[in-house]
């Protein structure tokens, strides 16, 4: 008889440890899962955001490569702000934007002046000192998702700013 009581409580401890151990790793794997669930909502977040870096980088490049053949409209103005000069609008339709497929984002850029300067060395030997100024704009170019199921998920957006110089014929003017 107490060799059958013995055998049960045997039993009853095997049982016992095995249902601890069985939560324990139950416990274990839910966290796993979680972490990794977790893990995986940071690289898409991230990913999406770097998307952004790269479009307000674009904008940077594009008002850059505008400035050879145009200047903003506020020239000469110490309000120091002259609102978008590239639209976002304008880099929709140029660039894809929210119509394309695979949305990456849309820009504005906004110029804003800063001052006059002399020239880089080689310039003012050709017609003479006052002949050539150097303009420094700052751009700002400032990026979002225009994709509202995106922005439901990490509203994000960026900022790249960069000084432009331009070399132009004429003297500075206060």
């Amino acid at each position: 008889m107490k060799d059958d009581i013995s055998v049960t409580s045997r039993r009853a401890y095997a049982m016992l440890v095995a249902l601890v151990l069985m939560a324990i790793l139950t416990v274990i794997g839910a966290t796993t899962l979680s972490v990794a669930g977790v893990d995986h909502r940071i690289a898409l977040y991230n990913r999406k955001h770097m998307m952004i870096v790269n479009t307000a980088d674009a904008g940077a490049q594009h008002a850059r490569d505008e400035m050879r053949w145009d200047y903003p409209t506020e020239e000469w103005r110490d309000s120091g702000d002259t609102g978008d000069w590239i639209t976002a609008t304008e880099a929709e339709a140029r660039f894809g934007g929210a119509a394309y497929a695979h949305n990456l984002g849309v820009y504005r850029v906004r110029a804003i002046y800063q001052r006059c300067g002399n020239p880089p060395p080689g310039y003012s030997a050709e017609i003479g000192v006052s002949q050539y100024r150097s303009d420094y704009w700052r751009m700002e170019s400032t990026a979002t998702m225009e994709n509202s199921s995106f922005e439901a998920i990490n509203d994000t957006s960026a900022t790249i700013v960069t000084t432009v110089r331009k070399v132009v014929a004429g003297a500075c003017t206060m």
